[in-house]
């Protein structure tokens, strides 16, 4: 219990103050507008909220709903608290569950970053990217099981195989394609409606942009600002700016909005590439008298250190038009179109290990923390190279013995998304009980990476490498002369990636709604969906690795020195060398594709090139030169070619219909219905046989593949997919809330493809093998809550919920052996194997001190924690966290507005099987500190300034037990000041 008591005392600060004041709220409300008319049962009745005029009407549309007289002995709140009464009041009314984060002003949402401000919510917990917000995970489930909406409307993903998580290549959504200037709220729904398009078991989140009738006048704001971020000196510009016209009688109005952002990056780390297990040649006695043994135990194989530099330039634009020819009717046309380029340069120092280790210290777990790797001078001693030469393994064959070496990378990350969404609305209303909407929208993602040049350039070390694990960080010592002199350095590998991500969606959706007057039924809405959604990603790769040992020499006017700086990951940690040799991976490509260069390598016997150019039919060896030319090969041997195996397209197209009846009795109310789904799917993909396996000096793995042949399956299955909610106002503050839901999650679409994609290095040769077969996950889900509305901004909530999740998806490695292969091959697939519940509960609670608190008047807190429990037959969930919380402190006197928020996260699961050993590995525990600032200069112009991870919190990862050591990163502390203007 003693792990659970931190969190719960740290909420409960943020909450303490609910109660103090709770009594004098329940006496009376005078000192602040209640507006909600959470009083009346089943406010809402089931009908979406984007649809329902009432809620959109509560919501801050522009910077008149602020402006406006108020009533006489009535307190019109802005800023900070406008959002949390806006959100507030949207939760209130609302006829499922569902948690809202509102605009403060037209162009200002709370923070500048979508994911960071859906973390403030309970239950919610964000996946990061570059330190930047990027997906985000609910109540323990993750980005895959999180259904994001674009005002009610489907949103396609550039997501692929460059996703913050490394893998998920399909269902989950990137936030950071758009600005958070541009939208004016984010409804987290938590409980399921037939209306809410399927797929999301862990919630479904609506993202609504502004629209010009939704306010009552014009308005127009322009934000502009500078950013920077702790160890990058520069400061990058970021401009925004919303107008939004409607003529008089509010029948017409236009909505434009643009944005430009310039972000950098700033990254440390230290990562393992691998760990080995098994026995390794132990040497003991030093170089006079040297006892040459074998010893099994855990080993890392390699480490990094590295610094990330770089940014995103983010280009936005939107427009909205809406038309109203009578008060009957409203037709609305509305896009958007967003631009991301992120550059990024990963420069790194790699040692890599060897299987031989000098007096190694071993943990209770088998794990080696602390030892030294000999390099050549050692090894070459007289006395060692003879023990060496004698020794044998448990099989009498004598020892294998992998040098050490020193190695220097770097990686270019880039990353070009490119997203547009154009739909209609029309909605009629031909009666004042009968409401009809039809909506139709086309949307496209595309996601480039457009090329990841990975050249290892070093050599053996001739010094020997140490290896410790000292206060929970490796520490290495590595002075081999490679580090400073370039003259020594040899290519060793030569790898070029690229992937390309195409995803649209065509959608069509209708409803009729009919309310009923003086009836037990409120109304009944029937409805119908359909989605045809096409996702494709295209695998690029150079043929082969092009120089498989460290023997290729080149000027030394190709490198630059890169620095891990003085204060490597903010001081925790030492590495090797303040400084190694660098290079730019696009000058050295072009430097290796001379045709004086292909045409020396006859020289270097142990390297190889791609043995045909693209149309495979010609021999390299004496024609390197021609294969360089060959206009078939763009760029010459190392350029990107499609790799079929890793490639895949997938089509669904669903049809769905849906039945909901709300319904009312005294402070009872509620909605029950039935949404039925049924999915076609088609999937293709490419079937090669690898006809060749290549180990370069870091022991990966480069393939030779035979001629792709395109593969097809064909799927289906139809759902029905049931929700109920009930709503009963036990007084006009206290609401209780149940409800219950089947939900479904789709396969990611990668899962779904058809073929085979070989990786791994030496030790670790895998296999993934899609599977179009995949049904969808299902979820039955229970909903219990209590909502006690002190005042119109003051609230305390706690909720349970349990999801018993059947089929779940699970990626079963096996080990397989396969003719051809050098070793066992790990294959791995995913598959719907096992069950699983999710269950947990959840409170949340803000409280703002008014006129009545004195000198104490614009105080407040905000607060949240959950607890999240899974029972699965499997490690365990991954991205799951059991305990997350969220305290924020803020005051906000309408002319001075501040806020300090601190969130937390418990230590969570990011795979099952790390590395193929069958053990999970951990992301530990994290939390982050950020403050806004705000300082209204007049009624139109405000200056802020925010800070994103005051702290500079790390990452920290490890597989099994701590000392099995797998990364450390820090993303440094982010600035932002700038100066908002309404008109």
């Amino acid at each position: 219990m003693m792990r659970y008591l931190r969190p719960v005392l740290l909420s409960a600060a943020s909450l303490a103050c609910l109660a103090v004041a709770s009594g004098a709220d329940a006496q009376t409300s005078q000192g602040v507008q209640d507006s909600s008319n959470a009083g009346t049962p089943g406010a809402t009745d089931g009908v979406p909220l984007q649809s329902d005029p009432a809620v959109a009407g509560a919501q801050v549309a522009s910077p008149a709903a602020d402006s406006a007289p108020a009533a006489s002995g009535e307190v019109v709140v802005t800023g900070i608290r406008a959002s949390l009464a806006s959100a507030l009041a949207i939760k209130r009314r609302a006829g499922n569950v569902v948690d809202s984060i509102t605009a403060e002003d037209a162009g200002k949402f709370p923070e500048n970053n979508l994911a960071e401000s859906l973390q403030r919510i309970a239950g919610v917990s964000v996946v990061r990217s570059f330190g930047l917000g990027q997906q985000v995970s609910v109540r323990g489930l993750g980005p895959d099981f999180t259904n994001v909406l674009l005002n009610g409307r489907s949103l396609p993903s550039d997501t692929g195989a460059f996703a913050p998580d490394g893998g998920g290549r399909g269902r989950s959504f990137n936030f950071d394609v758009l600005p958070s200037e541009m939208i004016s709220r984010l409804d987290v729904n938590k409980t399921s409606l037939p209306q809410l398009t399927e797929g999301g078991i862990g919630s479904t989140i609506n993202i609504i942009t502004p629209r010009p009738l939704d306010g009552d006048k014009s308005y127009a704001s322009l934000t502009v600002q500078g950013n920077v971020v702790s160890k990058v000196d520069t400061v990058r510009p970021t401009a925004s700016g919303i107008a939004s016209w409607q003529n008089g009688d509010r029948t017409f109005g236009v909505a434009v909005s643009g944005s430009y952002t310039d972000l950098r990056a700033s990254e440390d780390y230290i990562r393992v590439g691998q760990w080995d297990a098994g026995a390794f040649n132990v040497i003991s006695g030093g170089t006079a008298n040297p006892f040459v043994s074998q010893q099994s135990f855990k080993g890392p194989r390699q480490i990094s250190y590295g610094v990330v530099r770089g940014g995103t330039k983010r280009y936005f634009g939107s427009g909205s038009v809406q038309w109203k020819p009578t008060d009957k009717l409203l037709l609305t046309a509305d896009g958007f179109y967003s631009e991301l380029h992120q550059r990024i340069s990963d420069s790194i120092l790699n040692p890599i290990f060897g299987n031989t280790v000098v007096d190694p210290v071993v943990s209770s777990n088998g794990v080696l923390v602390s030892g030294t790797y000999p390099g050549q001078t050692f090894l070459n001693s007289p006395a060692v190279a003879a023990a060496l030469a004698t020794a044998r393994d448990a099989n009498g064959n004598p020892l294998s013995v992998v040098q050490p070496q020193t190695l220097s990378v770097v990686r270019a990350r880039d990353r070009v998304a490119k997203s547009y969404d154009v739909g209609l609305n029309a909605r009629w209303e031909p009666t004042d009980q009968l409401t009809l909407e039809a909506d139709a929208s086309f949307a496209k993602s595309t996601g480039n990476k457009p090329d990841d040049p990975y050249i290892l350039v070093g050599n053996y070390a001739q010094s020997s490498i140490g290896y410790q694990l000292k206060d929970g960080n490796p520490l290495v010592t590595d002075n081999d002369a490679v580090l400073r002199d370039p003259s020594l350095a040899r290519i060793g590998t030569f790898q070029n990636y690229g992937q390309r991500v195409d995803d649209r969606i065509n959608e069509g959706r209708f409803l009729a709604r009919y309310r009923f007057e003086s009836s037990f039924l409120s109304n009944v809405e029937i409805g119908g969906d359909y989605q045809d959604h096409l996702k494709g990603l295209k695998d690029y790769s150079n043929p082969s690795d092009s120089y498989n040992t460290l023997t290729f020499p080149f000027p030394t006017s190709l490198f630059r020195p890169v620095s891990l700086g003085t204060h490597f990951l903010s001081g925790d940690a030492t590495p090797p060398a303040n400084s190694f040799i660098g290079y730019d991976p696009a000058q050295l490509a072009a430097y290796l594709s001379q045709a004086a260069q292909l045409n020396s390598r006859g020289n270097y016997s142990s390297s190889y090139l791609p043995q045909t150019d693209a149309a495979g039919n010609v021999s390299c060896t004496g024609n390197c030169a021609l294969i360089a030319a060959d206009p078939a090969r763009p760029g010459g041997p190392f350029a990107l070619v499609n790799n079929p195996g890793g490639s895949f397209a997938t089509q669904e197209k669903v049809a769905a219909g849906y039945v909901n009846a709300a319904w009312r009795w005294s402070r009872l109310s509620g909605n029950v219905g039935v949404r039925v789904v049924h999915v076609d799917t088609l999937s293709t993909g490419f079937g090669q046989t690898v006809t060749g396996f290549q180990a370069g000096p870091s022991g990966s793995y480069t393939f030779a593949y035979s001629p792709a042949t395109e593969l097809s399956g064909k799927a289906n299955y139809t759902s029905a997919l049931p929700s109920g909610n009930i709503r009963f106002d036990l007084t006009d503050r206290l609401v209780l809330r149940a409800a219950a839901a089947r939900t479904l999650t789709r396969a990611d679409l990668n899962d779904l493809r058809f073929g085979d994609n070989w990786s791994g290095s030496v030790g670790n040769l895998s296999l993934s093998r899609g599977n179009p077969g995949l049904k969808p996950q299902f979820g039955n889900n229970y909903d219990l809550s209590a909502e006690w509305y002190i005042s119109s901004i003051n609230y305390v909530s706690a909720a349970a919920f349990r999801k018993d999740l059947r089929g779940l998806f699970q990626a079963v490695t096996t080990e397989e052996t396969i003719p051809g292969a050098p070793e066992t091959v790990f294959v791995t697939q995913t598959r719907n194997v096992s069950d699983a519940r999710v269950q947990g509960v959840e409170v949340a609670g803000q409280y703002a001190l008014d006129e009545r608190f004195g000198w104490a008047q614009g105080f407040g807190v905000t607060g949240n924690y959950t607890h999240v429990e899974a029972r699965t037959s499997t490690c365990g969930f991954t991205g799951l966290s059991p305990d997350t919380y969220n305290a924020s402190g803020f005051y906000d006197n309408g002319r001075i507005q501040t806020r300090l928020s601190y969130n937390w996260r418990s230590k969570w699961i990011t795979s099952c099987n790390f590395d193929n050993e069958g053990v999970p590995q951990y992301h530990a525990s994290y939390g982050q500190l950020d403050l806004a600032l705000r300082f209204n200069l007049s009624d139109t112009l405000q200056i802020f300034a925010d800070a994103t991870n005051l702290t500079n919190s790390n990452n920290f990862l490890y597989a099994g037990s701590t000392d099995q050591f797998i990364e450390r990163n820090v993303n440094y502390s982010r600035f932002d000041l700038g100066l908002h203007i309404t008109l």
